[in-house]
Parts: C-alpha cells; structure tokens; sequence
C-alpha cells in the first residue's frame, strides 16, 4: 500500500487541477446534462426558505453557460423548473446508501453530485464513539455503491462543509469527525480515480464556505448554498472539459 501513497497523492492533484479558463467556458455550451443530486438534507435544501438549496443557483450558473440540464431524483422541493433531487434529511450514509439501492433503477444520470457525511459525524459525536469512527467505512461504501449503480456516470464527491462548533454541545468532537470523514473521502476518491472510475472530488471543506455562511449547526444559509453552486459548477465544468460525462 506504500507505494501507492505517492500516485494516490499525484491523482488527486490532477483532480483538484483547474482546466484552462478558456476551454472550462467554453466546454458546457450546447451540453446535455441529466444530474442526480444525491445527499442528506443539505441537498434537499434544508433552512432555505425556497427549498432551492444549491440547486437553483447551480441550475441558473448551467444554463447561463447555455448547458441543458435535467435534475433527477424521487423527491421534489423548490421553486424553479427542475426540482427533482434525491435528498434525505437526516439520513447518515447508510440511509443514504439504502435509499439509493430502491431508487437506482429509476433513473439514469449522466453526473452524479455526492454530499454525504455530516449526519455521521453528528450521530459518532452524539455517543462519543472514540477514533476512528465506524461511519468512515460506510462512507466508502456509498461512494463505491453511487459508482456500481450508475457506471456509465461522472461522479462528483464534495469534501463535505463544515459544521458551527458554536451551535451544538458535541460540536467541537462532530467537526474532528467531519475533518476525519473528508480524509477519507479525499483517498477513496483519489484511489478509485487512479483505477480509473470517472470520479472526482469538490473540496467544500475549506476556502469560501465557513461557519459564517450556516443559519444553524450544519445547514447554510441561501447565500451559503450559492457558495456551494460555485463549487459544484467548477467541478462540472472540468469534468465536462475531460469528456467525462456522457450524453443523457
């Protein structure tokens, strides 16, 4: 496994490497994309008034790059034109994990947006379940099942936002595990991109999105989820730019 480490490190540098300018504005024009947006109730736009969550906002920066985008899921929330997603409030990554398993046959994404993990953290803090915490393996396994169930889709998996420490008793002990839980995400990722899975990570753990931007312990603020519009559309544009994701 050592000698791993090394390609691992160098894959998910080309990962987090941004594409020419540009060609990333240029790449989504004219493109058909069919995204499942797949999460906890982050996803669903929780403490957003609209119900929008990240999802308008990233609805409105593809279409002002002229790319025709369809929002998949079982669920409907919001107030725009594509409200599909499959978002699950309060689910950990298990929930999340099962759900997917009745769905998956229903729909059939070009993309796939993961954001998955702060509800384990919160539930591993909860009963001061000591290092390393169960959840992280489950983690895997849901990012390993997204790409068993959809192989002909691009898969995007965020480095999770962080919590308020402030806002809750167990908030310090929930962020080392959110911190933990981005780790493995960030080597899962890194690992199965370099076996060749069209995979790739988002990092929302650190830079424009803080405490600042949540309206409680874990859930962010409009202004917050525009934030992560940002970041999703950086990642699509790159992937997009790779002819990685397919046509619908």
């Amino acid at each position: 496994m050592r000698s791993l480490l090394p390609l691992l490190s160098f894959a998910l540098t080309a990962l987090s490497a941004p594409s020419p300018p540009f060609f990333r504005a240029t790449s989504l024009n004219g493109k058909a994309l069919a995204i499942l947006p797949l999460g906890d109730s982050i996803t669903l736009g929780w403490k957003d008034p609209s119900g929008n969550g990240y999802r308008k906002p990233l609805y409105d920066l593809l279409t002002t790059a002229n790319a025709h985008t369809t929002f998949l899921g079982s669920y409907v929330s919001g107030n725009f034109s594509q409200p599909h997603h499959e978002g699950h409030g309060g689910a950990t990554s298990t929930v999340i994990a099962q759900a997917a398993t009745e769905m998956h046959d229903s729909v059939d994404p070009s993309l796939v947006l993961l954001h998955a993990g702060v509800n384990d953290a919160l539930v591993a803090a909860s009963v001061h379940e000591p290092e390393p915490i169960a959840s992280l393996g489950e983690v895997e396994k849901l990012i390993d099942l997204v790409t068993e169930f959809w192989p002909r889709a691009a898969v995007l998996v965020a480095r999770i936002i962080p919590v308020d420490p402030e806002e809750y008793s167990e908030g310090v002990e929930t962020q080392r595990n959110v911190d933990a839980i981005n780790e493995r995400i960030s080597y899962v990722v890194a690992q199965r991109a370099y076996f060749g899975r069209r995979i790739a990570l988002v990092d929302m753990s650190h830079g424009p999105i803080t405490a600042a931007d949540l309206v409680d312990f874990a859930h962010p603020s409009p202004e917050g989820y525009a934030k992560m519009a940002d970041l999703w559309f950086t990642g699509i544009q790159d992937i997009v730019a790779r002819g990685w994701v397919p046509e619908p």
